[in-house]
């Protein structure tokens, strides 16, 4: 690429990149580092339009790619009027309208140079261009929506009947995607045009603010004898809806208020005037559906919770009336009504306070907080009003049920749906990781990704771009496998994550493994070479600050010993009741297996404990009994059999611990006192028992 001081007036500038921007730095500085590649050996020049960002993105412009023309925007003035003054300054034979959130290969723009020289006949066109799954973005070409075409998409039916010529037609859904052939319209995430095209048929229309000022370009560009292509020798990724969130009431309502103004332009007075309707009808009903969709996606978390609750209630108010022999159905009923009516209430204000209604729904902490101030509450009342005077182990019971319940189906919920969680929060199921790259900045994104303390990250191993450095290691993390073999790894691995270092890596390879893979449980992530962030579908992860750990330690305190060690005895007690007679059986029968242990805690100082010499059912009795005697805990330290392996930091051994459900992260002395000092820093009755949940679905 050139320097804009070089290119002014210039003649032998072959590609104009514009690309429109507004508030997606990260995204955009990819897509700018892509670009930068794929023009390596063009005479190019890339103008970008920021309209008014508030990000941070001109001034990430400015610093690391001071060759970009900037237009810098007052305010947002739309994406067609942006494209227009990037098309009013831009010198190109040809024009490229690309979006920020796109990734291109290296020969993206080579390859569409090269069929623009053997099709003469071509006004514009596009590439292949992916999801960030590896699939097919159905966008990229499709018809003129005639208002019979239009409708069918609006209403859903294209969607349902992808193969159909007459449902299908919209998005072209039943041609073939590795085929070249004419189209009528393509997306402006991606256009490339002949300047004669542009000066021939004029700039886009800037009464579409946004949506469909695409179409209507290619509309003109068909009308004025134009011929339109579908491309797919070269591929692109394109991150939707991260420059304009798809998925949500506004979208629908400006996209089809676009369509409805491309119909009105030039459909109306060739159509009846019953179409009209029929674009009104679609908007409303699409509308509509979206409206209801989203709404249930924000808000079933607390419908489902009240269910439960409500639930879990009236069975242990039937219960507890059924036992006492003399069972009248409206005692039941006008005591159950007004204590499922509080603890509603109740329940709904403490997720209020605990933020667990929108923004942590599915925070099992947050869920056993808030279910526990409810129900303390509604005990409290059995104590000071006489009306509310029933039975308080109903109480209990209930409060116990509808934390086990609420609790239990967001971890299977998290479990069916790993793939949409942030990789670097927390979380009681893993991501089986690979990253590709095998270099220092590998190494230096290694030692980012494993401070993590609580990221969800588990890293199988490395991705090489060479078959020699298999079995080789970095920060003892494993070369597992080749780049060229890496969709069967990920298949026979069952990889949920790969991260891709982009420094070294051409983006064509990139896009060539993720199309390979397209499978949609599988997430792919971007790390740029200064390893300050990684993109993915659903988010941007900063990985430019690791949080640090603070002086004042919560394991320490008194409140907090006190809970954990009642936690400690209660529930093991209760685990020897329950199962009192399989404990009885393990202590009978494996009598002369039991022994004295001998384990080292902070300062190397021994604890003798109850241990067996073998026998997993007797050792899970006698660690109760040591639970029970104060000797060791449910979450704590490792159980250190040599005085080197004993903890850094002062706090009781444990069955588990945070060390133990992360021993694949840890790679050096280190990084295991990061990880301590973070347990002992954060340590609550609630961290424990998430340690527990993931110790149990490790």
């Amino acid at each position: 690429m050139k320097k804009a001081e070089e290119i002014k007036n210039s003649e032998d500038i072959v590609i104009s990149v514009i690309i429109v921007n507004f508030n997606v730095r990260e995204f955009l500085e990819q897509a700018l580092y892509s670009v930068r590649r794929a023009l390596k050996d063009i005479p190019s020049e890339v103008i970008v339009v920021d309209n008014a960002s508030v990000d941070g993105s001109v001034q990430m412009i400015r610093q690391r790619f001071p060759q970009v023309i900037l237009i810098e925007n007052k305010e947002n003035v739309g994406f067609s009027a942006a494209n227009n003054q990037g098309l009013d300054i831009a010198c190109g034979k040809f024009m490229v309208l690309l979006n920020p959130d796109t990734v291109v290969q290296e020969d993206t723009f080579t390859k569409l140079l090269k069929f623009f020289d053997k099709t003469p006949d071509a006004s514009a066109a596009t590439c292949k261009i992916l999801n960030p799954d590896g699939t097919f973005s159905v966008d990229c070409r499709h018809s003129i929506p005639t208002p019979l075409t239009a409708f069918w998409k609006v209403i859903g039916l294209a969607k349902l009947f992808p193969k159909s010529k007459i449902f299908g037609r919209y998005n072209l859904t039943y041609l073939d995607e590795n085929q070249c052939y004419p189209v009528e319209a393509i997306s402006g995430s991606f256009m490339m045009i002949r300047r004669e095209t542009v000066q021939k048929v004029g700039k886009l229309d800037e009464d579409v603010f946004m949506y469909c000022e695409d179409i209507d370009y290619c509309h003109r560009i068909n009308k004025a004898g134009g011929k339109i292509y579908y491309v797919p020798d070269s591929q692109i990724i394109h991150y939707k809806g991260e420059s304009t969130k798809k998925n949500n009431l506004d979208y629908v309502i400006t996209f089809n208020h676009s369509l409805y103004k491309f119909y009105k332009k030039h459909y109306q007075q060739k159509y009846v005037y019953p179409f009209k309707w029929l674009i009104l009808l679609g908007t409303i009903l699409r509308g509509l559906f979206i409206f209801i969709k989203n709404n249930l996606e924000l808000y079933f978390p607390v419908i489902v919770d009240i269910l439960i609750l409500n639930v879990v209630l009236f069975v242990n108010f039937w219960i507890r009336y059924a036992l006492k022999g003399q069972f009248r159905i409206e005692d039941f009923f006008n005591q159950y009504i007004v204590i499922n009516g509080i603890t509603t209430v109740a329940y709904f204000l403490s997720s209020l306070f605990f933020e667990s209604l929108n923004r942590d729904r599915y925070s099992v902490t947050k869920i056993i907080k808030a279910n526990l101030v409810a129900f303390t509450f509604v005990s409290a009342l059995t104590f000071f009003f006489n009306q509310f005077a029933f039975s308080r182990l109903v109480v209990i019971v209930s409060a116990i049920g509808s934390i086990i319940l609420m609790s239990l189906w967001r971890i299977a919920l998290r479990a069916f749906r790993r793939k949409t969680t942030s990789a670097l929060s927390r979380d009681y199921f893993s991501k089986r990781t690979v990253i590709v790259g095998f270099d220092e900045e590998t190494r230096q994104l290694l030692q980012k990704l494993q401070g993590y303390v609580s990221s969800s990250i588990k890293i199988l191993g490395l991705v090489a771009l060479r078959n020699e450095d298999i079995g080789k290691s970095l920060n003892k993390i494993p070369v597992v496998t080749s780049l060229k073999n890496l969709p069967e790894y990920i298949r026979l691995n069952r990889v949920d994550l790969v991260v891709f270092t982009t420094h070294n890596i051409s983006f064509e390879a990139i896009l060539t493994t993720i199309s390979q893979v397209r499978n949609p449980d599988v997430e792919f992530k971007m790390v740029p070479g200064h390893l300050e962030f990684m993109i993915g579908k659903s988010n941007i992860e900063r990985l430019d600050s690791v949080p640090l750990v603070d002086i004042e330690y919560a394991y320490g305190k008194p409140f907090n010993k006190i809970v954990k060690r009642i936690f400690d005895f209660g529930m093991a007690f209760l685990l020897l009741i329950i199962l009192l007679p399989w404990h009885l059986w393990n202590l009978v029968f494996g009598v002369g297996r039991i022994q004295n242990q001998m384990i080292y805690d902070y300062g190397k100082k021994t604890i003798k404990i109850l241990d067996a010499k073998k026998g997993s059912g007797l050792r899970f009795t006698l660690n109760l009994i040591n639970i029970l005697l104060g000797k060791i805990s449910f979450v704590g330290a490792p159980m250190a059999k040599e005085p080197g392996e004993a903890p850094v930091f002062d706090y009781k051994p444990g069955l588990t611990g945070i060390l133990q459900i992360n021993q694949d992260k840890i790679t050096d002395f280190q990084m295991r006192e990061t990880y301590e000092a973070h347990y002992i820093k954060n340590q609550s009755l609630f961290l424990d028992i998430e340690i527990l949940f993931k110790t149990m679905f490790r």
